[in-house]
């Protein structure tokens, strides 16, 4: 729980205050003791710092970095100690963190027979709250960065109250004891009230002291279920996914616990409840003498929907859940661990309550609620580094973090904010050396990995694998070819490796995406970092088995590259199909394939049609739609648009819905080309494309102002070319601008008529094409 932001203010004022008197004691003390730099910077070689001490490797670190700049750190209690002297306040200071870890450095030799100390019921007490003092002051110099929680602003009212008790009056030359003890007073004060009517968050899991590096995800949640100056429609349920250990809860809590903070400054005031119930069973935890990873079995909150209603009416003091009036948020955490019909019972209990309950879902799956965030792990980089250095910080761990330790920490955990906790807890305790844990996690073999791999896909993997099964999908062979594949893998392939439809395929992969069992990049599909464990612990068949996929995938790739030779083949000798695949810029090797492929069928289609063979003909069809599951190169849908166009007068006369999938088949080609593969855009294929678009417009469909559009870009990208290409669309922007003048009776079209029709004019003088465009028939029909 925090604080309110009006009692941080509050809270600011006192610890500023008092920072000049605990500057003072500090000073005070090292003049008086060290009455020349020498003397200091002597006693400061001599002190050694023993490894059985606790926080040992840090205050080494400190200790030496006090000695290198022993000189400029005495100047700066000498002036400390003249502002105490003469009650000025014009001299440069020491920071707060350098005075206490002096006082720390020293506290033998000067510190542990004063008063102030014994008033702590230990020596490692006062030291605690010494710490939390600065972290406390720190992050108060920085509003809105950290909330205070409610634990570390008693200890730091605790630490000095107890100051204020001790230290001498002389000290508190810039705020008087009293004029401190007031401003308590007045804190303490405060109106804490705030709280919902009902909440449950002080059972609510709390395994860490602050959340790091995850303010994108808590802004979401805060956007999605309250709003900002730019949405105003609010969510009624979002789930959080993402795998085992990421900080799904942490961030639930998190966001719930601020909520009760806005309360008390007043916000979110219709907000009567904050409720969290989890069904985790099971945490992941590390060996106090071994250091080994195991996993750790807990007791479920709720398992069925009857469950879960029965804790909300419970804690809301309510019969029956459909009561519910009022405003409030209620989280579920862990929905995965449900079994599936009662999970789906929990769904459509959510989407079956009014707005003004509002839900956060936690899952390792993509769940049906209306907003989404995935949480994903953290990358090596400036973030995922950040993560780990503030991590050490805040939980206070012994670990002094060498030049590149944090990139290997991102490196064996993968990311996974659970995991790296447990190896900074591991080497903190010393009950393993770093090498050891990061070699462990990053073996495949370690037990370390298969205690991963088990939590992290807790309830998924398993649940993935049994659905898939029992639907007839070869997914155990599936996730062994992609697992020994040995790069990254498109759906063309694990079609041909599986014997199954590309259909099949990507329905298999898209459900694994989704449980987070894969990745895709592009077109291309790969096993997620901590999934390769798992198929290899789980899943890799013995040995001869292995040999045998092995080589069929060595069999393939090798088929794939003789195909690729045959290809280059037929490009040099078709001229044709050449100069199509140079201005379709195939991204890869497989988008190349298709092309030449779909140029064949299409030739073989057109065949049928002369031929009137209608069922050979959408055979052809059929075998486009396959394609389109391999790329989503916007080559296939062109194609297929201008062969149902071949067909429509043929096989489909005065039937709307086929105009309708040609009109889909064009806008998804140009889709294609503005998300997917935008360095296409303003490419002569480009420009083919939207002229044979703007022609379907304008002709077929009378849509004449699309068209004008569509053909007005068409014409730009054909830039200062003058072929045939840009004849023909000249032509049908004509007819276009001429129908819109019919229709509207605006003059604005019979300008660009008269413009346009001046340019062909002028142009065909000297670039006419030889054939295709008769210029004495357009001249006849728009001058």
């Amino acid at each position: 729980m925090y604080i309110s932001v009006e009692q941080s203010h509050k809270l600011d004022t006192i610890i500023k205050s008092y920072e000049v008197a605990l500057r003072s004691f500090i000073s005070d003390i090292m003049a008086r003791k060290y009455q020349s730099h020498s003397l200091f910077d002597q006693t400061l070689k001599s002190i050694s710092i023993s490894n059985n001490l606790i926080y040992a490797k840090k205050f080494s670190a400190k200790l030496r970095k006090f000695t290198s700049t022993s000189s400029e750190i005495y100047s700066l209690i000498s002036k400390c100690k003249a502002s105490l002297d003469n009650n000025t306040f014009d001299n440069d200071v020491p920071y707060v963190s350098e005075l206490i870890d002096l006082m720390l450095i020293f506290f033998s030799l000067h510190f542990s027979d004063k008063e102030i100390v014994k008033a702590f019921s230990s020596i490692e007490e006062f030291h605690y709250c010494c710490t939390i003092y600065h972290k406390t002051r720190n992050n108060l110099s920085h509003p809105a960065s950290h909330p205070i929680t409610i634990s570390d602003a008693n200890k730091v009212v605790y630490f000095i109250e107890n100051g204020i008790a001790t230290l001498n009056e002389k000290l508190f030359w810039y705020a008087s004891k009293a004029y401190i003890s007031e401003h308590i007073k007045n804190y303490n004060n405060h109106d804490n009230d705030g709280f919902p009517k009902h909440h449950n968050l002080g059972l609510a899991p709390s395994t860490h002291k602050s959340l790091l590096c995850r303010e994108s995800v808590i802004s979401n949640l805060y956007e999605a279920l309250l709003g900002s100056n730019v949405r105003q429609r609010l969510a009624g349920s979002v789930v959080l996914y993402g795998y085992g250990g990421v900080g799904k809860t942490a961030i639930t809590t998190e966001f719930l616990y601020r909520l009760i903070r806005d309360r008390k400054d007043n916000k979110h005031k219709d907000l009567s409840y904050l409720l969290f119930f989890s069904s985790k069973d099971e945490y992941l935890r590390s060996n106090n003498t071994s250091g080994e990873l195991y996993i750790d079995s807990a007791k479920p909150e709720f398992s069925t929907l009857e469950d879960l209603q029965s804790l909300i009416c419970k804690c809301l003091d309510i019969e029956n859940v459909y009561e519910i009036k009022e405003r409030g948020i209620i989280a579920i955490d862990n929905i995965e661990n449900i079994e599936n019909s009662e999970k789906q019972k929990i769904i459509d209990f959510i989407k079956a309550l009014p707005r003004n309950v509002q839900f956060i879902v936690t899952s390792r799956n993509e769940e049906s609620c209306e907003e989404k965030i995935h949480v994903e792990e953290f990358k090596n980089d400036d973030t995922g580094v950040t993560f780990v250095e503030q991590m050490v910080e805040s939980e206070g761990f012994d670990i002094n973090l060498r030049l590149g330790m944090a990139g290997q920490i991102l490196n064996a955990s993968k990311g996974n904010a659970l995991i790296i906790i447990q190896i900074l807890n591991i080497v903190d305790r010393q009950v393993s050396t770093f090498t050891s844990i990061t070699t462990s996690l990053e073996s495949m073999r370690s037990k370390n990995s298969e205690m991963i791999a088990n939590f992290m896909y807790k309830n998924t993997f398993d649940a993935a694998l049994k659905y898939l099964s029992s639907n007839g999908h070869p997914i155990n062979e599936l996730l062994q070819v992609i697992s020994l594949y040995d790069e990254r893998i498109e759906l063309y392939s694990i079609s041909k490796l599986l014997s199954i439809g590309i259909a099949d395929a990507e329905r298999t992969c898209n459900y694994l995406l989704e449980r987070l069992i894969l990745k895709k990049t592009g077109e291309y599909y790969e096993l997620n970092e901590f999934a390769k464990r798992f198929v290899f612990i789980k899943l890799l068949p013995d040995r001869f088995q292995l040999g045998a996929i092995k080589e069929k995938i060595r069999i393939h790739k090798e088929r794939m590259k003789l195909k690729l030779a045959q290809l280059d083949s037929t490009l040099t000798s078709n001229s044709v199909l050449h100069r199509i695949v140079n201005e379709w810029q195939p991204r890869n090797y497989i988008d190349t394939i298709v092309i030449a492929e779909l140029f064949s069928i299409y030739g073989q289609a057109i065949k049928c049609v002369t031929q009137n063979n209608k069922r050979k003909y959408e055979q052809y069809l059929k075998e486009f739609d396959e394609h389109s599951f391999i790329t989503s190169h916007p080559y296939v849908p062109l194609q297929k648009a201008r062969l149902y166009k071949e067909g429509m007068y043929k096989f489909y006369r005065n039937d709307p819905t086929i105009l309708m999938q040609v009109e889909r088949l064009y806008e998804e080609a140009v889709e294609s080309i503005e998300y997917d593969y935008r360095y296409l855009i303003g490419s002569l294929a480009h420009a083919s494309l939207l002229m044979m678009f703007g022609i379907f417009l304008s002709q077929h469909l009378k849509e004449y102002s699309r068209a004008i559009r569509v053909l007005e870009d068409a014409k730009y990208f054909h830039g200062e070319l003058r072929g045939k290409g840009w004849f023909i669309i000249c032509n049908y922007l004509s007819f276009s601008y001429k129908k819109m003048h019919i229709l509207t009776r605006e003059h604005v079209y019979s300008e660009q008529l008269s413009l346009i029709v001046s340019e062909v004019i002028e142009t065909a003088k000297t670039n006419l094409p030889k054939q295709g465009f008769d210029i004495s028939q357009y001249q006849k029909t728009y001058c």
